[in-house]
């Protein structure tokens, strides 16, 4: 799907040859940008989701009532599924 709207922009929009070396990198770097920005959105929105069920009132009493040792791993792990 996007290789293929990549390619169109690339090839016949800008029209650069599939052959050269230059339109592969620029098909490259088109087709890895919109593919990173992509994921990007895609993991930030699923964060913000899982986020929404933990506010810092509940994560505070989470943690709250643990020993510190206990405290520290939940907190990492909590750290790890949300990291933003």
């Amino acid at each position: 799907m996007w290789q293929q709207a990549v390619n169109y922009l690339v090839y016949n929009l800008i029209g650069l040859s599939p052959e050269s070396h230059f339109g592969s990198v620029i098909n490259f770097f088109f087709y890895d940008t919109v593919k990173i920005l992509f994921m990007l959105i895609l993991i930030i929105f699923v964060i913000a989701i899982i986020r929404s069920f933990f506010p810092p009132e509940k994560t505070r009493n989470l943690l709250g009532h643990k020993r510190e040792f206990v405290g520290n791993i939940i907190a990492a792990l909590m750290g790890i599924v949300t990291p933003f």
